[in-house]
């Protein structure tokens, strides 16, 4: 009995063996379920085809699509070689390193799962989303953290790249920097740049710090010029911008910019120009500049926005674009504010450098308190409003008059809705006090216009006012059924009429301060504006909301003094567009007394297929300039955008500024070129180069013309 059951057993255990002989081929191809082994630095995960383990030493073997995880790091290869004991592991054949985010391809990779150390061999990193960095030799000595030895920088994706930093050994983070000696800047496989001493870059995808790409450029005044930008990320919340400049016909000097944001959407702005002029005479030249926007409390603000110069000519010299180089005048405000539901509390201190003269002529307002009641229900009396405005003012200046001012202007109104129109009379009283009194008037040179003599005697004047408002608004919709891809139009008629009586005393030998409160005089006038508006609205496609723009408005207006029997000046501002991408837009004002139009504007601006063009018209009498502005930006190829403008003044029929740009665009780089003509003299060319992932946003602009802001109003 024994012997039979022996024998069954017998031929079980070799049929069993004969089967899993005979399946053993096909087996090994199947990947094995994740096999958790422990190392000498904690548990790891295997997944492979195989694994065997081999001798005593406690080395493991997996073979076939194998992939070692632990952590963040995942180790894939054909073979995988495991020490146990020690935590080392050998990779080899088709050989891929996910250190976190970052992958590393090489030719073999030993890594000790113990220590987080390891060597790729023939190694390439690639960090999201285009960064490439490759090494003959490349040691993980952290998290992230390698030294290469032999190394290549880029972030194109061609082989070989467009462009390349070559290095002898560096240090990367793959989430934040790299850095190396013993450099060289390769385009294609020609050394451009054959030797830096270091090279360093910001490789993260967030701010970091690093050296943007330098400008260049040749002024025909300034001579040569570089600036070579260096951006500081000091923290989350704050960085620097510093870029020295060097001119070879001036001197040296740099651009600094400062931004921060606090919690609670407080920030700020601090910017500034220097520039020591060591090749001419020496001269220390700057401007500065400032923007704080703080929130303290509910309804509580506070605002600066001030700017200084060292002399009238900084921004002439040294500005880029016309409206800064022409600047007459550099302003600084700081602005403190509160509000209610009904009134609004704002104190401001307000003073500024004047660019056109050399006297000391400014004047300033230290400070400027100003009270605003909006319309409010007088209580008791249905239908009644009452506002108030009101204001102290201390003006300081050197030459001129100066002194105090206390305005106070209390209206009360009554709305009477009658059928179509609403009729608003008014009545309202104006006390407006000076501790100063105009005796006289002398000039001096170098002040244009008459300068005020004063005593310290005070004066009051008293004005009394009424009047009353007449307006309505028509309004119709009309249907389009999709006619221009128009949906729907809006079309609003708006007629308004003022009349306005004022009669006071003491209205003389006031300070001339603002002209505009100072010098209200008696008073009978009408004024009129009727406005005319259409309003469109596109047709409505799918998952898409319609847009709404205002397709057309013509408004007149005009005055007509009734003391005097004259009209006073008529002004017009007509709106076409036909389209929510093409725009035109004029202002006229009509002289009726000269038959002549003080101040002309027109602009009209329109998106083209593949870019966008604009055309102005400026024309002011008190200012003796009419200019004609245009300006288009195309990009008639991907790869290309081209873009320029013009600044004709029509008077003396010259060209006072005119701009040409082409800015050149490829997967890992770009390249742009601008060339400035100006009329005095002063034409610029400049061009810089943008890397991919290791440059800011690419500009020409240099020097004042590149910080925010740049002094100017």
């Amino acid at each position: 009995m024994r012997t039979r059951l022996g024998r069954r057993v017998v031929c079980a255990a070799a049929g069993l063996v004969l089967l899993a002989a005979a399946a053993a081929p096909t087996a090994a191809q199947v990947p094995q379920g994740p096999v958790t082994v422990g190392t000498a630095g904690g548990d790891v995960t295997v997944v492979a085809d195989q694994l065997e383990q081999v001798g005593p030493d406690n080395l493991l073997v997996a073979t076939g699509n194998v992939e070692l995880t632990k952590g963040a790091t995942r180790l894939m290869a054909d073979r995988i070689e495991l020490n146990r004991n020690t935590g080392d592991a050998v990779a080899q054949g088709r050989v891929i390193f996910y250190d976190g985010e970052d992958q590393l391809t090489g030719q073999r990779i030993e890594y000790n799962v113990k220590t987080g150390t390891g060597v790729v061999y023939q190694g390439e990193a690639r960090g999201a989303p285009y960064y490439r960095l490759s090494g003959e030799r490349m040691e993980r000595v952290g998290e992230s953290v390698y030294r290469v030895q032999q190394g290549v920088f880029t972030t194109c994706q061609d082989d070989p790249p467009d462009w390349a930093v070559h290095f002898g050994s560096a240090t990367a983070d793959l989430n934040e920097f790299v850095y190396g000696t013993n450099a060289s800047f390769w385009v294609r496989q020609i050394p451009l740049i054959p030797f830096l001493p270091v090279f360093a870059a910001a490789i993260r995808r967030e701010r970091q710090t690093g050296f943007l790409f330098p400008k260049f450029g040749y002024s025909t005044t300034k001579g040569a010029y570089a600036e070579f930008p260096f951006f500081w990320a000091i923290d989350d919340s704050q960085d620097a911008l510093i870029s020295p400049i060097f001119y070879t016909n001036l001197g040296e000097g740099f651009n600094l910019e400062y931004r921060y944001i606090l919690p609670d959407n407080q920030r700020g702005r601090f910017s500034g120009f220097f520039m020591q002029e060591t090749a001419k005479h020496d001269a220390s030249r700057f401007v500065g500049h400032t923007r704080q926007d703080w929130h303290l409390a509910p309804r509580t603000w506070l605002k600066v926005d001030a700017a200084g110069v060292s002399d009238d000519a900084v921004l002439r010299d040294y500005g880029d674009e016309l409206s800064q180089r022409s600047s007459q005048r550099v302003e600084s405000n700081v602005f403190l504010t509160r509000s209610w539901n009904m009134w609004n509390l704002v104190g401001d201190v307000f003073w500024y450098q004047d660019l056109t003269t050399r006297r000391p002529v400014e004047l300033n307002r230290l400070p400027d308190v100003r009270l605003l009641g909006t319309p409010q229900p007088v209580g008791g009396i249905p239908g009644l409003l009452w506002e108030f405005e009101g204001g102290a003012v201390h003006f300081v200046r050197d030459v001129g008059s100066n002194g105090d001012r206390l305005d106070l202007h209390p209206r009360v109104s009554r709305p009477i809705p009658m059928d179509v129109v609403t009729l608003t009379p008014f009545l309202g009283g104006r006390l407006t006090g000076y501790d100063r009194t105009v005796t006289g008037v002398r000039t001096s040179r170098g002040v244009d216009g008459p300068i005020e003599i004063t005593s310290d005697d005070p004066r009051l004047r008293r004005l009394l006012e009424a009047g009353a408002d007449l307006e309505t608004k028509l309004t119709r919709v009309y249907d389009t059924g999709g006619v221009w891809n128009i949906d729907a139009m809006l079309h609003t008629i708006e007629p308004r009429v003022n009349y306005t009586w004022i009669a006071g005393k003491d209205k003389n030998r006031l300070p001339q301060w603002t002209p505009a409160l100072d010098s209200i005089q008696d008073a009978s006038r009408v004024e009129y504006s009727l406005t005319n508006r259409i309003r469109g609205r596109t047709v409505a496609l799918a998952n898409a909301e319609p847009v709404r723009w205002e397709l057309f408005r013509l408004t007149l207006g005009n005055g007509y003094d009734v003391r005097h029997a004259t009209w006073e000046d008529a002004f017009a501002t007509l709106i076409v567009a036909p389209t929510p991408t093409t725009k035109l837009r004029s202002d006229i004002t009509y002289d009726p007394h000269k038959a002549s139009y003080p101040l002309v504007t027109a602009d009209l601006s329109t998106v083209i297929p593949r870019g966008e063009v604009s055309v102005g018209v400026r024309h002011s009498d008190a200012a003796k300039f009419t200019f004609v502005q245009g300006g288009f930006k195309v990009s008639p190829w991907p790869w290309l955008t081209t873009r320029g403008t013009i600044n004709w003044d029509v008077r003396t029929t010259t060209f006072v500024e005119s701009r040409l740009a082409f800015e050149f665009h490829w997967q890992c780089w770009a390249l742009a070129v601008e060339y400035v003509n100006r009329t005095q003299r002063d034409d610029e060319v400049r061009f810089t180069l943008n890397l991919l992932g290791v440059s800011g946003p690419i500009s020409t602009r240099v020097g004042l013309g590149a910080i925010e802001g740049g002094g100017t109003r």
